[in-house]
């Protein structure tokens, strides 16, 4: 057995695709699927133009919503609130049971907590030496 040489991936490399397999393969011999897709919600003008979006994954019924934002100029339009209400509609639909969110910025708990969203822990000296709120909603069950 040689030592192999470990890198950074490159972009455009077939690894990616390979490994996806691989933990797929992974997960059906386990029974714990612990792959996830990457999905965008985009907000747009009637022009066309992004004003906003958000990024999310789910993995194992977990929605994670992983960022957040609408340009300057649309703030406080209420942007910001149908984007989260789409992003739980879309994981609930998907089959997440649960919502989370982690974030510095106290702001995006009185957003979050417009939806009923409750902060679950405090993490401090986190990311970026800062203090971090993990958020998380329980979605409702039909």
């Amino acid at each position: 057995m040689s030592d192999g040489i470990i890198r950074e991936m490159e972009r455009g490399e077939d690894f990616a695709e390979w490994f996806a397999e691989l933990v797929e393969r992974q997960g059906e011999e386990t029974g714990t699927d612990l792959r996830h897709e990457e999905h965008h919600l985009v907000l747009s003008n009637e022009i066309g133009d992004w004003i906003g979006g958000l990024r999310y994954y789910i993995r194992g019924g977990v929605a994670h919503l992983l960022e957040l934002v609408v340009t300057p100029a649309e703030r406080h339009q209420g942007h910001g609130h149908g984007l989260v209400a789409a992003f739980e509609r879309r994981a609930h639909e998907a089959g997440a049971h649960l919502a989370e969110f982690w974030t510095d910025d106290l702001r995006s708990e009185a957003l979050l907590a417009a939806f009923g969203w409750r902060r679950v822990l405090e993490r401090r000296n986190y990311v970026g030496h800062r203090t971090w709120y993990l958020m998380e909603k329980v979605l409702d069950s039909d």
